[in-house]
C-alpha cells in the first residue's frame, strides 16, 4: 500500500514523513513560525508584492504556464499542499493512499471548509474540477492525461482511478491540476469573480495592472494570513522591479540576477528559490521543418555558451542545464556530461544535415530573457543561423509558440513539478501542446512510464536519471539552457517570511511588523 506517509519529496529525495507529522503541519502552506509571526504583526497592515506576470483569467485551466500557480493559490486551495521545503502536506485532502501500487487513489477530504460564496466544499466539487481540467481546451489536460475515473464515495471521500500505476500522482494534485473549483463554477463557466476556498478574496482586479486581495474570514486555517490586505502589482521590467523594492513602493519582489547584487547591497533581505525555472528554447518543426532533424537540434544546442550565460549574464545565480531535472532535485543525474559549447562542431552538424548555409528565424522571448536571447542570437549567427528577436508582452510568448503557434522558436521558462514524471510528460511527450511537431526522444516515454510504477525510491531515482541520458543524447524540441534561481527580496518591515522553494509569491504567515 502506498500512503501519503511515503510521498515526501525533499530537494534531494529522502525518507518518509509520518502521517501524524503531516497533520501537525496543518495546511498546504503552514509553517511552524506562524503563531509567533502573528503575535508580532500589525493586524491592520497591508503588503504590496511585485510580480512579473498576472493571471489572464481566473480559470486555472487556462493559465499559460506554471509560473503563476502561486497567484491562483491565493484564492484556490490545492487538494494536496507543499511546505517550504517541497514536502507534501495536507490541503483540502487530509489523507491520501493507494492500496494497489498507485493505480487507484483514495482521498479523505476536509469537513470544515466552504467556498467564499458560502457553499460547502465536498467530493462533488473535486470530481467536477478534475474532470473539467482533463477536458478539451484545458491547459491542464496533460497533467491529468492518465486519469480515467473519479468516483464520489461520499461527501468527503473519493477515489481517483488512473489508466496505470503512478506512485507520484499525489504530486500532480499539489500543482495546478489540484486547484479546486466549486462545482457550480464549473457548471456555469463564470470565472469573473473567483469562487474558491483559499486564504484570500479578490477585492479589485485591474487587468494587466494589479490585483487587490482581502483575507477570507472563513478559511479553514486563518493563522496563515497575518495582513489586512494584499496587492499584487505587475512589474515586467526587471530594472523597474528592483527600483520599486529599493524605494519601498513594494514590500516584496522577485529579482533578475542582474539586479540582485545591487538590492542586497542596499541592505534588503533576500533568499533564493533554487532551480526555480528551466530557461530554454522551444522549437516548432511544424513551422520550420528542419527543426525535426535531431542533428539540427543538437547543432543549435551546441552553439549556446551556457557558461557565459550562467556566470556572465546571470552572475552565477543558476546552473547550466543539460537535462530536465534541476540540481538538488530528486532524479538529477550529476554524472551527465554538459552540452559542449562548440561552434565548429555545430557548423559540421548543420552541414551534415544538409544546411551548410544555415537558415533564418524569428525568435520570441520574454522581457526577462532579453539578455540571454541576445547572447544566443549572437552565437547562432556564427553557425549561419540568423535570428530576428521579438518580445511579446505578458503571456504572449507562450501564446505565440504553444496556444496559437505563429513563431517557430522562442525562449520558454518552464517551472519544474515536485515529481519529475508529469513535467517530462507535459513538455516532451508526443501528444502534448508543449511539443509542437511531436518530436520523439527514443526511450524517453518508456522511462517515464517505468518511473510512474516504481515505488522503490532508489530504483525510481535511477530511472529518472536515465531520462537525463536519453534527452542528452537526442535533444528534444526544447533545448535546455540554464536552471535559473529566483532571488526574492523583501522589506525589513515584513515578518514571518519563509524561504519557500515551491514558487513565488507564497505569503503564508507573512505580516507587517508592529
Amino acid at each position: 500500500m502506498h500512503k501519503n506517509t511515503q510521498r515526501r519529496r525533499p530537494l534531494a529525495g529522502g525518507v518518509g514523513l509520518t502521517l501524524t507529522a503531516m497533520l501537525l503541519a496543518g495546511c498546504a502552506g503552514g509553517t511552524s513560525s506562524e503563531s509567533s509571526a502573528s503575535a508580532e504583526t500589525d493586524p491592520e497592515g497591508t503588503i504590496s508584492v511585485g510580480v512579473r506576470f498576472l493571471q489572464n483569467s481566473w480559470d486555472p485551466s487556462q493559465m499559460p504556464g506554471a509560473t503563476i500557480v502561486p497567484i491562483y493559490q491565493l484564492v484556490y486551495d490545492n487538494l494536496i499542499g507543499l511546505d517550504a521545503d517541497l514536502n507534501l502536506v495536507p490541503g483540502l485532502a487530509e489523507e491520501w493512499d493507494s492500496a494497489d501500487g498507485g493505480t487507484t487513489w483514495d482521498l479523505t477530504l476536509r469537513q470544515d471548509t466552504q467556498f467564499n460564496d458560502g457553499t460547502a466544499f465536498g467530493a462533488e466539487d473535486v470530481k467536477a474540477t478534475l474532470e473539467y481540467y482533463a477536458g478539451e481546451g484545458s491547459n491542464t489536460r496533460a497533467d491529468l492525461a492518465e486519469m480515467s475515473d473519479v468516483e464520489v464515495v461520499d461527501d468527503h471521500h473519493l477515489r481517483i482511478t488512473l489508466t496505470g500505476a503512478n506512485v507520484g500522482f499525489p504530486e500532480v494534485l499539489a500543482g495546478r491540476a489540484g486547484l479546486i473549483l466549486s462545482s457550480e463554477t464549473v457548471e456555469s463557466g463564470d470565472f469573473a469573480s473567483p469562487v474558491g476556498t483559499g486564504e484570500y478574496l479578490v477585492e479589485n482586479d485591474v487587468e494587466g495592472v494589479q490585483v487587490d486581495f482581502v483575507p477570507n474570514p472563513d478559511h479553514w486555517n486563518p493563522e496563515t494570513v497575518n495582513v489586512a490586505g494584499l496587492t499584487l502589482r505587475w512589474i515586467e521590467d526587471p530594472v523597474a522591479m528592483a527600483n520599486a523594492i529599493r524605494s519601498q513602493e513594494i514590500d516584496m519582489a522577485v529579482l533578475e540576477p542582474s539586479q540582485a547584487d545591487a538590492v542586497e547591497a542596499a541592505g534588503l533581505s533576500t533568499y533564493e528559490v533554487r532551480g526555480a525555472q528551466l530557461v530554454g528554447i522551444s522549437l516548432n518543426p511544424d513551422l520550420a521543418p528542419e527543426l525535426a532533424d535531431p542533428q539540427v537540434r543538437m547543432a543549435l544546442a551546441m552553439a549556446i555558451d551556457r557558461d557565459g550565460i550562467v556566470n556572465g549574464l546571470a552572475f552565477g545565480r543558476g546552473a547550466e542545464a543539460n537535462q530536465f531535472i534541476a540540481p538538488e532535485r530528486f532524479g538529477f543525474n550529476s554524472a551527465l556530461d554538459e552540452i559542449p559549447y562548440d561552434i565548429e562542431g555545430a557548423r559540421k552538424l548543420l552541414a551534415e544535415a544538409g544546411y551548410p548555409e544555415g537558415f533564418s528565424y524569428t525568435m520570441a522571448a520574454q522581457a526577462n530573457n532579453r539578455s540571454y536571447a541576445e547572447a544566443i542570437q549572437a552565437s547562432w549567427a556564427e553557425i549561419g543561423v540568423d535570428v530576428e528577436l521579438t518580445f511579446p508582452p505578458g503571456a504572449g510568448v507562450a501564446e505565440a509558440t504553444w496556444t496559437n503557434p505563429t513563431i517557430p522558436i522562442a525562449t520558454q521558462n518552464l517551472v519544474p513539478d515536485i515529481d519529475a514524471t508529469p513535467f517530462l510528460w507535459r513538455h516532451l511527450s508526443t501528444d502534448t501542446v508543449r511539443n509542437p511537431g511531436s518530436v520523439e526522444v527514443p526511450g524517453l516515454m518508456d522511462l517515464i512510464q517505468e518511473a510512474q510504477v516504481t515505488a522503490d525510491e532508489g530504483e525510481r531515482e535511477q530511472i529518472l536519471q536515465e531520462t537525463g541520458e536519453v534527452t542528452r543524447e537526442t535533444i528534444p524540441a526544447y533545448i535546455p539552457v540554464m536552471w535559473r534561481n529566483y532571488t526574492v527580496a523583501y522589506s525589513e518591515d515584513l515578518v514571518g517570511v519563509e524561504e519557500w522553494q515551491a514558487g513565488y509569491p507564497i505569503l503564508d504567515g507573512v505580516g507587517v511588523k508592529k
